[in-house]
């Protein structure tokens, strides 16, 4: 679950310089997960100690993730250049064991470093 989780947070990267932003992952079965996106490639799962990494092409919307030895990538419907509080978008993980399935990733909070 973390895979996909963190997957589609990271499509929410390009937000303000030096800005932390928290993202809520709800999938389609409603489970949900928070994920924190520190910028420059870099974040953590939402317990805030659990490192990602992650690369992002905007022109695909296509987010690739890597958290400890474990990697994804997913599709999102949407690319949200400067992410504020409430904004969504939805998402599918693009192959693994999750391929294909789907959820809404939502801003929660966005502080400044």
């Amino acid at each position: 679950m973390k895979k996909l989780i963190v997957g589609a947070a990271l499509a929410f990267v390009a937000g303000p310089a030096l800005a932390d932003t928290h993202v809520e992952f709800k999938r389609d079965t409603g489970e949900a997960n928070v994920v924190i996106l520190k910028g420059e490639g870099v974040g953590t799962l939402g317990d805030g100690t659990t490192p990602l990494t992650y690369t992002f092409d905007p022109e695909a919307l296509k987010m690739c993730f890597t958290v400890g030895e474990q990697s994804t990538c997913v599709v999102f419907a949407d690319h949200i250049p400067e992410p504020t509080v409430g904004d969504s978008t939805t998402y599918t993980v693009s192959g693994g064991p999750n391929d294909g399935a789907t959820g809404t990733a939502t801003v929660t909070k966005v502080t400044e470093g």
